[in-house]
Formats: structure tokens, C-alpha cells, sequence
């Protein structure tokens, strides 16, 4: 093993066993309405009143299923039951099909409308609870939402998703998804986090129904949302995917080029490798040329009109850094990007992780000196993130560890 990658196995799993998971087991359970704090501030406390979002519900029944499938410990079963149990009772549109975008504190519905990202979110939560528990419910709720999405949501013509529908499935374009106005009909961020879950539901349900889904999303991705002259998403696009800016989101790019690779795992398929590799690697390069902090960790967006960077440091991108850069080493050979992902987790060890109170910020301004998001828990402040870079380098190791290497 390489002993590199042995020591950043070994930090991974120690806060991922010994530090995240049981902060949020501890501190993130709402013991008084159920499933999980809306938010929770840096001192641990639960923010009063705090409405509950569909991200943060769905990915957290991704977490803990993710959790006991790799680890194996039944208490990660009980957090994934309470997860799955909240989200389908409180969240899912019994009438129409789909997830509502927002519950009250108590659990009472305030937002109907179908947020794509959020139902995005919620076959990937599903189709992993399935995968890890077997359960046939999970799995037809995943099929039944991919394919409202693709009833009502997907654009025919154009190909690719729209971002917001009312509750009766109406493409709604007033209504704000990941989109910054009306005029942003797609979305990077919407259709790399549809193919996450496409990607988990294909794990589970190999029907050509779900591999062509997935195949034309990968393709969706190269051939649409891949600026391939530098190596960067679009980020935001009208509907006939002409870019509305040249903005770059450096995590989203490193996040994207490890998760398309992983979509051709799953595919299997020799003309997805060659589509999708070179592409995968050429934007990890990128990344690794242009995106890092002089402190090693990631940056978040940059806007080359301006030359300015985002004035903050954020979780997210740090954890996609890490196992972006893994992935680049495995795929290149070159050791330089492990390194890289080390300097990546050397930056979220010094700033990130409250080694004080226990969990992790969230965002705090670019040199890490004060809050910039001031809850630990929030609407898209979760595990997923950061568990994920944990188990994705943990299955990574083992995977080292069955080719004796």
C-alpha cells in the first residue's frame, strides 16, 4: 500500500468514525419533531424555528445508508431508518408523486413546489437505502421519481432538465432552483447532481430503462455542460445550453471529474470510457493547475472577468478535492496529485474540522479566521460531502488492499 494514501485512509476513517458521524448522531437528531435539526449553530445549538429542506433530509438518508453498507455498524442503521422514515413522511407528495422542497420545524409542508436538485437528491438517497438494505419501497419511489422527472421536467427538444415544477409538475421557471434568475434555464449543479443519482440507481436497478437514462445524462455532460476548449463547466446555460456566464466553480469541476468517471464504472462500457476519460482528466489537471489555495486547499469560484477569487473557504470543495485528486492519481499514475489530495485534507484538518466542540464549519471567511456560514447544519449543510470523501477513500483502500497493491 502506498503509504501515503495508507495515512490519508487512516484520518478519514478516524474523523469519519470518531468525529462526524457521531457529531451528527449527537447534536443534528431532533429528538422533539423528528428526523433532524433544520440547523444547528457553531456551538452546537439547534437554531429555534428552523424550517427543514429536501436536501439536507434526502442526503442524509444517502449518509447513514452509505454508512452501515461500508462499516457495518447497526447503529448507522437506526440513523438511515430515522432519515428514510422522515423524508417519506413528511416530504413525499402522496397525490401527485415527488418531494416537496420545504417542511416547517414540526414537519408541516410550507413549500410544495418540486425543486429538481432536491428530487435529484431523493433518488440518490433512495436508491442507495435500497442498496444498502434491500428495501423494494425505497427502490420504487427511486424509479417512480425518475420517471415524473422525465415525464414533465425533462426538455425533449433540447435535452436535459429545467429546475423548478409546482407541485402538480408544471415546469415553473419563476420558481428558483439552483438557477440565479428565469433567464438560467440549466444548470450545471442540477445535472451533476442527476447524475449521482442516476449513476446509484443504475447500482441497484440495471434495466436498459435506467442505463439509457443514465448513458444520455453522462453525454448530456460531455457534449453540453463541458466547456472543452478549458477544461470547465458551463455553469449556467439557456435552454438551448448557450453558456449565460464564464464563471468557474473549481469544487464542482473536480467533484464532476471523479463522478463522471464513476458513472463509466457503473456503465460499463467501452464507448463511455473513451467518450468521457480524457475529458475527466484534462478537467482534475485543471483543477489541480488553477484551483488550489497557496495553503493547498481548494477554491471555490473565480470569475475571469474580474480575476477575483471567492473571498471564503467552504467544506465542500475541499472534500471533492480530496477524492478528485485520489481519483487523477489512480487514473495518471502520478503522484503529485496524492499529494494533492493530502494538501487538500491538511487544509480541512487546520480549518474546518472543530477540533474543539467536535463537527465541522461549514464556510468561514478565505483565511479561516471567522464565521462566513454560521451553522454547522443547515438547508445543503450536511454529511454528504465530506462522509462521502470518507468512504469513497475508505472503498478506495480496500480496493488497494484486494489487489495486494
Amino acid at each position: 500500500m502506498n503509504p501515503k494514501f495508507e495515512e490519508l485512509y487512516q484520518k478519514c476513517y478516524k474523523d469519519l468514525t470518531e468525529n462526524l458521524l457521531p457529531w451528527w448522531m449527537t447534536y443534528g437528531v431532533d429528538e422533539q419533531y423528528g428526523g433532524w435539526w433544520g440547523a444547528v449553530d457553531y456551538d452546537n445549538k439547534p437554531v429555534e424555528g428552523h424550517s427543514k429542506f429536501i436536501t439536507l433530509a434526502a442526503r442524509l438518508v444517502w449518509t447513514f445508508a452509505s454508512a452501515y453498507r461500508i462499516l457495518g455498524d447497526e447503529k448507522y442503521k437506526d440513523m438511515a431508518k430515522r432519515a428514510y422514515d422522515f423524508l417519506l413522511e413528511h416530504f413525499y407528495d402522496k397525490k401527485n408523486g415527488g418531494w416537496y422542497s420545504r417542511v416547517d420545524y414540526k414537519g408541516d409542508v410550507i413549500d410544495d413546489h418540486k425543486y429538481i436538485y432536491g428530487n435529484a437528491f431523493a433518488i440518490y438517497g433512495l436508491s442507495e437505502y435500497n442498496r444498502a438494505f434491500g428495501d423494494r419501497e425505497a427502490l420504487r419511489l427511486a424509479i417512480e421519481t425518475r420517471d415524473l422527472l422525465e415525464k414533465y421536467d425533462y426538455d425533449a427538444e433540447f435535452k436535459g432538465f429545467y429546475e423548478s415544477c409546482t407541485a402538480d409538475w408544471k415546469v415553473a421557471p419563476w420558481i428558483k432552483g439552483m438557477n440565479r434568475s428565469p433567464f438560467d434555464v440549466k444548470t450545471m449543479n442540477t445535472h451533476l447532481h442527476l447524475l449521482e443519482a442516476y449513476t446509484c440507481l443504475c447500482r441497484v436497478d440495471d434495466s436498459m430503462k435506467t442505463r439509457n437514462s443514465l448513458r444520455q445524462q453522462l453525454y448530456v455532460m460531455l457534449n453540453k455542460i463541458v466547456n472543452q476548449d478549458i477544461h470547465h463547466y458551463y455553469y449556467f446555460q439557456k435552454r438551448d445550453w448557450t453558456p449565460t456566464t464564464n464563471e468557474i466553480s473549481y469544487g464542482h469541476d473536480i467533484e464532476g471529474s471523479w463522478l463522471m468517471m464513476e458513472t463509466v464504472e457503473v456503465l460499463d462500457e467501452p464507448e463511455c470510457e473513451r467518450a468521457a476519460r480524457d475529458i475527466c482528466v484534462n478537467i482534475a489537471k485543471a483543477c489541480y493547475e488553477t484551483g488550489r489555495r497557496e495553503d493547498g486547499g481548494m477554491l471555490s469560484e473565480f470569475e475571469p472577468n474580474t480575476g477575483k477569487v471567492s473571498p471564503y473557504i467552504s467544506w465542500w470543495e475541499q472534500n471533492e478535492g480530496v477524492v478528485g485528486f485520489v481519483n487523477l492519481w489512480e487514473e495518471t499514475g502520478d503522484e503529485k496529485y496524492l499529494d494533492a489530495a493530502l494538501g487538500v485534507y491538511d487544509c480541512i484538518d487546520k480549518l474546518l474540522i472543530d477540533h474543539e466542540k467536535g463537527g465541522w464549519f461549514s464556510m468561514l471567511s478565505y483565511d479561516g479566521s471567522k464565521p462566513w456560514l454560521p451553522n454547522k447544519q443547515d438547508d445543503g449543510v450536511c454529511p454528504y460531502h465530506n462522509a462521502r470523501m470518507c468512504f469513497e477513500v475508505i472503498e478506495r483502500y480496500r480496493k488497494h488492499q484486494a489487489k495486494g497493491e
